[in-house]
């Protein structure tokens, strides 16, 4: 380990926060995270899996009339609460950079930029597990993607073979009755799947709590309060908390959806809003799954703890973090499963859950040093990818820290929303 390098404080105890500290504290610095509530946050709700083919963290790559279309269908996966429209559609507002973005392709394009951090994020996720001894509920299972729409079938996968191909991840095509043979619990609805071998799973909720623990017996201070707000002073950032100022030689906003409040705090402006996900958890079953299981007509997602509760996962809703749930919407995610899941037809949910994703108008982490300051850091923005990107991300943190430039913070500067 290196020597002691100085004092870093990190707001934000999800995935990327937390692999953050990991990764400068391996560097030798002394790591303070103000974790707020690590049962808040995206990351204790996730759907768990660490992907490989998720190459979009947007809802789509489409067309704007099929988007748009999308968001005004009521039994949709997506949805843009009123309110926050009339708040982002306006000149610099998140909608309408995001249109843009879908109008030009860009999100296309950039969204091939995830993919250098994906294959190198299950590796870097596996060094920590197994490092660490976290209680994750690994399962190297891979996951698999069914279908009980023919046409959508045959479109994605056909996508999936050229796309894998040029980016280098791992699929298999699989028909209906090969889709049961690996996964016995689907229906006969399944007309085909894609199974992505070197997917990983963690349950969500376990890993957060064993990351914090593992961190804080490392020597990290794991406080699960938030800060009250960033201020910078001739270039240099200090942090306002319930105890006072404390000025680190290095600051690192990590705050999912709530990232844009911190640095507006300072002064700065980037574009990282609120898209909401659900989750319900069902009682424990005594029948299982292999793996997690992508319900891809209908974007929701199972997986299973080794307790046997079923957690089911799925919307993308544009609105404000702190909105009220609408509550049709978990019924409305178990409706949508069972066709290809009948197993979760009967059990009763144990809990339910909303969560607020960070999300850019244009797909990409925002990872790099702000602008007119000498030490405030943002790392944020990773919206439906947080689980699957964090552990990459805490390596480019450390390095960017260290003073190293890698090629791809260009992609991801902030400095693109100037």
């Amino acid at each position: 380990m290196a020597t002691m390098a100085g004092e870093v404080l990190v707001i934000g105890g999800g995935y990327v926060g937390l692999h953050s500290a990991y990764r400068l504290h391996e560097l030798g610095y002394r790591v303070k995270v103000y974790a707020g509530d690590l049962g808040r946050a995206a990351s204790w709700g996730n759907a768990g899996i660490i992907h490989q083919g998720s190459i979009t963290a947007v809802p789509e790559v489409m067309g704007l009339l099929k988007l748009l279309r999308l968001t005004l269908r009521r039994d949709s996966y997506v949805s843009i609460r009123p309110s926050f429209a009339l708040r982002e559609i306006g000149p610099r507002g998140w909608l309408t950079r995001y249109i843009s973005e879908v109008r030009s392709g860009r999100i296309a394009a950039k969204a091939r930029v995830l993919q250098r951090l994906l294959l190198e994020s299950r590796g870097a996720w596996l060094d920590v597990i197994r490092r660490e001894g976290l209680e994750a509920e690994l399962n190297e299972s891979g996951s698999i993607e069914v279908f009980a729409v023919r046409e959508n079938f045959d479109h994605e996968s056909e996508f999936r073979r050229r796309e894998s191909a040029e980016l280098g991840y791992r699929v298999e095509v699989l028909d209906g009755d090969q889709c049961r043979e690996i996964e016995p619990l689907l229906s006969r609805q399944v007309v085909g799947g894609l199974f992505y071998p070197d997917d990983l799973w963690i349950n969500p909720q376990r890993t957060i709590y064993s990351f914090a623990d593992a961190l804080r017996r490392k020597g990290v201070e794991v406080i699960e309060r938030f800060v009250e707000s960033v201020k910078v002073e001739d270039g240099r950032a200090s942090v306002l908390t319930g105890n006072g100022k404390e000025s680190p030689d290095v600051v690192i906003v990590c705050a999912g959806a709530w990232t844009r409040d911190v640095l507006r705090s300072a002064g700065f402006r980037v574009p990282v809003v609120a898209g909401r996900g659900y989750l319900a958890v069902t009682e424990p079953s005594e029948q299982r799954i292999s793996r997690p299981v992508i319900c891809a007509d209908q974007r929701t997602i199972v997986g299973q703890t080794m307790a046997g509760e079923f957690r089911i996962s799925s919307f993308f809703e544009l609105s404000s973090p702190d909105a009220p749930p609408d509550s049709s919407k978990f019924e409305r995610m178990r409706r949508w499963s069972v066709p290809v899941l009948p197993v979760l037809s009967g059990l009763k949910f144990k809990l339910t859950w909303v969560g607020s994703r960070p999300c850019t108008p244009d797909g990409l982490p925002v990872v790099g040093r702000i602008r007119g300051t000498e030490n405030l850091y943002v790392a944020a923005g990773h919206c439906r990818l947080g689980a699957t990107l964090s552990a990459a991300t805490g390596v480019l943190v450390a390095a960017m820290v260290e003073g190293k430039e890698p090629e791809i913070l260009k992609e991801l500067s902030p400095e693109r929303f100037s």
